[in-house]
């Protein structure tokens, strides 16, 4: 009697067809080609989410500065009260128009109790429109006693600032 092999024990010998091989590697490349295609969209994605909250900062700067702009335009901040009896909108009218175009106002005290002393922190696009937000504030006879605070100068210029509330006379 004669043994047939069992072929369900026998190992495969030799090498992986071509096709398997070749399908392995184009495999292999698309997955490179899909990750690099993530990271480069993953990158550009933070690029448009921090230009979007750029663009977010301007228009809210704008909306103050054109707030202020329609409440003179209508004769309501024509002439301001005295410091004790300043109105808010009055005072951040008062700073919007001396804030430069590429500085904004991120938050702003207003204490009656000290005589209309104002603490603004601001943000500022660089040095350069940092100087000019000072200047402007001491030159402004809206704003006495102006003291900058730290600053914090990455891409931007973040300080604290803190002016006394003068008003114009009526």
């Amino acid at each position: 009697m004669t043994r047939q092999p069992d072929f369900s024990t026998v190992t495969r010998q030799g090498r992986a067809p071509a096709w398997d091989t070749l399908a392995l590697l184009l495999g292999g490349l698309v997955l490179a080609v899909a990750v690099g295609g993530a990271w480069r969209a993953r990158g550009e994605a933070r690029l448009a989410g921090d230009r979007l909250a750029g663009v977010r900062r301007e228009a809210d700067a704008a909306a103050v500065r054109l707030r202020a702009l329609e409440a003179r335009a209508r004769g309501e901040a024509v002439g301001l009260l005295p410091a004790a009896e300043a109105l808010p909108a009055q005072v951040v009218a008062g700073l919007a128009s001396v804030l430069p175009g590429d500085a904004r106002l991120e938050r702003l005290s207003i204490d009656y109790a000290r005589g209309g002393t104002l603490e603004m922190h601001v943000v500022a696009r660089d040095a350069a429109a940092w100087d000019r937000l000072i200047a402007q504030l001491e030159r402004s006879p809206e704003f006495r006693e102006v003291a900058p605070g730290p600053e914090t100068r990455d891409a931007e210029v973040r300080s604290v600032i803190r002016a006394r509330w003068a008003g114009r006379a009526r």
